[in-house]
């Protein structure tokens, strides 16, 4: 777990439904897609699906004006065949690569605060659910298998974004790191001169290039190529380059060449200065990417970067493996626990199977050696496990059921005037109600009662199978 997150960054905020199996809601469909997840791409490829359906293409099929049966193509001839879609060739040696999610240690303090202070039992799979929600909060560590022989990664160091081939992996730091290593200093200078009769235009950007006849043209082509479009072959990007022949463009071009860049690398007497962007991409390549491109067999991209990365083969083994955590979260789930752990948070298999996590160690009692309203409280739970504080409240509070339909008889025909105790203002609570919510949060501290997330409650001799218990502080990890 490293600290590559942002600093500002919100808080986890403990809002799903933790509960046991016997107290399980019926799951509903939501998906964690919604939160920034990997599957929002998908949806977007059906949207795209659905459009290609669209009645106003060219190419659609119409039925004939006669009101015959037979369907009539009317694709334009001129445009000639569709080609067939270009499928890109699957690396099978993808398949073996080992995806794993951590979580992200700003994420994972925030939240093991939180639980500490609460002495409340949460779901671990719903926890780890909550880290997947957000790339933030967690790390994707991707290993090459020891069976798999000559491959490896290529990792940015400065933002940890992982390639399969070194060439976009330098694609990606000329266009994002090169202005972090190299300083542009601008100089003003003298306008070019002699006679140009049209001047290029980037198609995208709209920056001018300067005139094809230009000595300078080549490298601010290349320059722009590289820092903001290394994605696109350059055969493709001089495409979208635009010829003017408008005097007054060519005199915009001839008032921004009046500033001149220097392109430096270093500080003081080690710095090297270059007037031409081929000449520091050229510099850069043999003395900087050595240091920011490193090779490995195993990398750990932050979720953020990864979800930020081009669609690719690596891409889409993350997404799939993101995928299959989601729904089931068994391998974060564990790293989980044994972070909680550490942290000083107890775990626990319910009887049903699941896991939960909390600040209190379940800790079963005998009721026949407790007082008369723990025990009422404790015989309560066990008779229905799953039970809320106000169920409990207005069981233990319900008057005594009369035999034989008879009322109380009154001596001397008085009327019973109601007190205090027997009829409360809303929102008021009797002395009664207030002793038993005191001992309720008394046995729940203590671990003789388990309240769920929900509020929802147990007592440990039935509810609970096995307990993990926090590990002391100043433990190693081997010990």
């Amino acid at each position: 777990m490293t600290d590559s997150a942002p600093e500002s960054k919100e808080q986890l905020v403990i809002d799903l439904n933790f509960v046991p199996g016997w107290a399980r809601k019926p799951p509903d469909n939501r998906s964690h897609s919604g939160a920034e997840g990997f599957s929002r791409e998908r949806g977007d490829e059906q949207r795209d699906t659905r459009r290609r359906d669209r009645p106003d293409r060219p190419d659609r099929q119409v039925r004939r004006p006669d009101g015959g049966g037979r369907r009539q193509n009317l694709r334009d001839p001129s445009r000639g065949e569709a080609p067939p879609p270009v499928r890109e060739p699957v690396d099978e040696r993808l398949a073996s690569l080992e995806v794993s999610f951590l979580p992200e240690r700003r994420g994972l303090a925030p939240l093991a605060s939180r639980l500490a202070k609460s002495f409340r039992a949460y779901s671990l799979f719903e926890v780890a659910s909550l880290f997947l929600s957000k790339p933030d909060y967690y790390l994707i560590r991707i290993e090459v298998p020891a069976s798999l022989e000559n491959f490896s990664f290529f990792q940015c160091a400065e933002c940890k974004a992982a390639f399969l081939d070194r060439d976009a992996a330098c694609s990606h730091v000329f266009s994002k790191h090169f202005e972090k290593f190299c300083h542009k200093e601008v100089q003003d200078s003298e306008p070019p001169k002699g006679n140009f009769v049209c001047v290029a235009k980037c198609g995208l950007s709209g920056i001018l290039l300067g005139p094809p006849n230009y000595h300078g043209y080549n490298d601010k082509v290349a320059e722009i190529h590289h820092t903001r479009y290394p994605d696109m072959p350059l055969e493709a990007y001089r495409k979208r380059i635009e010829t003017l022949h408008d005097a007054a463009v060519i005199e915009q071009w001839k008032e921004e060449m009046r500033k001149t860049v220097t392109y430096r690398f270093g500080e003081g007497e080690k710095a090297v200065s270059f007037n031409r962007f081929s000449e520091a991409e050229s510099y850069f390549r043999d003395h900087g990417l050595a240091e920011t491109i490193k090779e490995a067999r195993s990398v750990v991209v932050p979720g953020g970067v990864a979800h930020a990365m081009d669609q690719g083969p690596l891409r889409r083994v993350i997404e799939e493996a993101w995928q299959r955590e989601s729904r089931f979260p068994l391998k974060l789930s564990i790293i989980l626990r044994l972070a909680f752990r550490h942290l000083g948070l107890h775990t626990f298999k319910a009887a049903g199977g699941h896991t939960f996590v909390t600040s209190v160690a379940p800790n079963a009692i005998d009721p026949a050696h407790a007082v008369e309203i723990i025990r009422d409280i404790l015989d309560f739970i066990s008779k229905k496990p799953g039970c809320t504080p106000s169920e409990l409240i207005a069981s233990l509070n319900s008057p005594p059921v009369l035999t034989g339909g008879e009322a109380p008889v009154l001596t001397g025909g008085e009327v019973p005037v109601p007190t205090t105790e027997d009829v409360q203002a809303p929102g008021m609570l009797s002395s009664k109600d207030v002793d038993l919510k005191r001992q309720m949060q008394w046995l729940v501290e203590k671990g003789h009662v388990i309240e769920f997330s929900d509020g929802r409650m147990a007592v440990p001799t039935a509810a609970v199978a096995r307990v993990q218990m926090a590990r002391p502080k100043g433990r190693n990890r081997k010990g």
